[in-house]
């Protein structure tokens, strides 16, 4: 068995790229995702309904889809 004033760190170097594998790929979006939503959230003004040309004017009478 090793010596405890010979474990220096220095083997989790090669280990360290299969570690972030995962992460990068399987963890981080999803924060990453989530912060773009809610600033794209954010900066809509939110007049219109979801699936409506922003080109046409609202009309009051016209029921509004599900």
């Amino acid at each position: 068995m090793a010596d405890m004033t010979q474990l220096t760190g220095a083997y989790a170097a090669p280990w360290l790229p299969w570690i972030m594998i995962p992460m990068i790929f399987y963890i981080l979006p999803f924060p990453i995702f989530a912060i773009i939503f809610l600033w794209i959230e954010r900066e809509s003004n939110g007049d219109t309904a979801l699936g409506q040309d922003s080109t046409q004017a609202a009309d009051a009478s016209a029921p509004r889809p599900l």
